[in-house]
C-alpha cells in the first residue's frame, strides 16, 4: 500500500487560471493540470492507493467553502482514493467554532501554510489555531522552511516551529518538506530526533522539470540523498510521511526516490502508508 500523503488540487473550473499563476510565481512547471481527474491518473499509473489532498487557503473567505468540499470528498475516498484535510486561514476570527465543526463532520487534520498565507508561523493567530487543532485531536500539517515562490522569508523557521512545539506540545505536528524547505542543515541539528513529523515531498534530488522548461539553478538544487537518509536514521522511520506535492513533483518518480535508498521493508512501510494511515485516521 501507499499512500501519499502531501497533494494539491484545485476546480476543474478554476485549475488552469491557478496552475498558470503558481508557475509564474514559483518559477517551475506542474506535472498535471492540477484537477483530481488527473491526480487519479498519476495515482493510477504510480501505484498510490490514497492521496491526502491539503488545501491551502489564501483568504477568509475560503475556509468554510473549502472545509464543506473536503468534508464532500470524504465521503468518497473508498471509491476514489481521495481523501482531504481541511485548513484554516489564520485571519479567520471564528476558528475555534469552524475547526469544532469539520471535526465533529469527520476531518481529521488540517494545512497551514505560513507563507501563502503571509503570517509567521509563531504569530499568535496560528498559535491560537493550532492550539485548538491539538485540543480536537486533529493533525496539523505546515509548509515548513521557505516556499519556491516566496524565497525573500521564511515564514516557518525552525526557530519558530521550537517555538511552537515549547509552547503547544502538538501531538501530531507534520512539517512539509523534511521539516523545512532549503532549511535542511538546521533541521538535522535542531529537529531530528523531537515529538515532530516530517514528510518527504518536494525535498529529495535535485528539482528536474518537466521536459523542454528550465527553472533557477538555486531552485534546483534540492536535500541531497546522503543527508536525506542520514536525516531519517535520526529521526526515526516512524516519524516520516512520504509525499510528493503533485502536481510539483511526479509521483511515481518520488516513490523511487524513496525506493532507492534501500530503506528496510518495515521502515518502507511506516514511511510508504503506517505513519499517515495512523496520524490522519485513514
Amino acid at each position: 500500500m501507499i499512500i501519499d500523503a502531501h497533494t494539491h488540487t484545485f476546480p476543474a473550473a478554476i485549475a488552469p487560471k491557478v496552475i498558470a499563476h503558481l508557475q509564474d510565481k514559483a518559477e517551475s512547471m506542474a506535472y498535471t493540470d492540477g484537477t483530481d481527474d488527473a491526480l487519479r491518473h498519476s495515482m493510477a499509473q504510480s501505484g498510490i492507493d490514497i492521496s491526502v489532498q491539503l488545501p491551502v487557503m489564501t483568504n477568509t473567505g475560503q475556509v468554510e467553502k473549502l472545509n464543506d468540499i473536503a468534508i464532500q470528498k470524504n465521503e468518497h475516498t473508498p471509491e476514489t482514493g481521495l481523501f482531504s484535510l481541511g485548513g484554516m486561514h489564520p485571519d479567520y476570527e471564528k476558528y475555534s467554532e469552524e475547526l469544532t465543526r469539520i471535526a465533529r463532520a469527520g476531518i481529521t487534520g488540517i494545512k497551514l501554510h505560513p507563507a501563502y498565507q503571509g503570517v509567521d508561523l509563531e504569530d499568535i493567530r496560528f498559535m491560537r489555531i493550532i492550539g485548538k487543532a491539538n485540543e480536537l485531536g486533529l493533525a496539523v500539517v505546515i509548509h515548513a522552511g521557505l516556499d519556491i515562490g516566496i524565497m525573500h522569508h521564511n515564514f516557518a523557521s525552525v526557530k519558530q516551529i521550537e517555538n511552537v512545539l515549547n509552547t503547544l506540545s502538538p501531538a501530531k505536528f507534520v512539517l512539509a518538506h523534511m521539516g523545512g524547505w532549503k532549511d535542511w542543515d538546521c533541521v538535522e541539528k535542531e529537529l531530528c530526533g523531537e515529538n515532530v513529523y516530517f514528510d518527504t515531498s518536494f525535498s529529495l534530488g535535485a528539482y528536474v522539470p518537466p521536459k523542454g522548461y528550465d527553472v533557477p539553478g538555486d531552485k534546483r538544487q534540492m536535500l541531497g540523498k546522503s543527508q536525506f537518509i542520514r536525516m531519517i536514521q535520526k529521526h526515526g522511520a516512524d516519524k516520516i510521511l512520504f509525499g510528493s506535492d503533485s502536481p510539483w513533483s511526479a509521483q511515481a518518480k518520488s516513490i523511487q526516490s524513496i525506493k532507492n535508498c534501500r530503506f528496510t521493508a518495515e521502515q518502507e512501510e511506516m514511511i510508504f502508508y503506517r505513519n499517515a494511515k495512523r496520524i490522519f485516521g485513514i
